[in-house]
């Protein structure tokens, strides 16, 4: 195994660590052992636990970016955008444990700088691309405003509210309410499809 496919590894680990134990609990030790390697490994990797949680906060948002890049080929528009926006519900046990673990580390975020700026890096990347998403469904169906960042700020803003009702409620909302929610949000900003109509 190369360094960068341990260091994905023990990223893994950490985050299926963070998902059952949270943050408090993902020692470096609980993180090794869930990696099946020493503690000493750990060490020769990262030197940190900040390090770490850094690691594991990108993978997240890598594993996120890789399940929605691979439901869009071959889509345009705004279903590429309703896609890409459905794929980022938590809406199966996958989706909700990768909300918790989101939840832990906004909270982390609060008395550390350095996983608030690598939060800050993702969200950025995250509203890029639904901003190219977003102005391509505008080209398409012909509309001019609002301005994009504005749209894909609201878009964020609700998936994150959502997420974290997800995170701490698992059974108080369902995905077709997630779904109506979302789509209604679209609606608003003039987004339909021959579906909708």
């Amino acid at each position: 195994m190369n360094h960068a496919e341990r260091r994905l590894e023990i990223a893994d680990a950490c985050l299926a660590v963070v998902s059952r134990a949270g943050l408090s609990g993902a020692t470096t030790r609980e993180i090794a052992k869930e990696a099946g390697v020493s503690h000493g490994i750990i060490a020769h990797y990262f030197n940190s636990k900040n390090d770490i949680l850094r690691a594991a906060l990108q993978r997240s948002y890598q594993q996120l970016a890789e399940r929605i890049d691979a439901n869009l080929n071959g889509l345009s528009g705004t279903e590429a955008l309703r896609q890409a926006i459905h794929d980022a519900l938590p809406n199966d046990e996958e989706g909700r444990i990768g909300e918790q673990i989101e939840l832990a580390f906004w909270a982390y975020g609060l008395g550390n700088h350095d996983i608030a700026e690598e939060r800050w890096r993702s969200y950025t990347e995250w509203r890029r691309a639904l901003e190219l998403l977003i102005r391509g469904a505008q080209a398409e169906q012909h509309l001019s405003a609002p301005d994009p960042s504005l749209i894909a700020e609201t878009i964020i803003c609700t998936l994150d509210g959502l997420g974290a009702q997800v995170a701490l409620y698992p059974d108080r909302i369902s995905s077709d309410r997630m779904f109506a929610i979302m789509n209604a949000t679209l609606a608003g900003f003039g987004f339909v499809t021959d579906n909708d109509h």
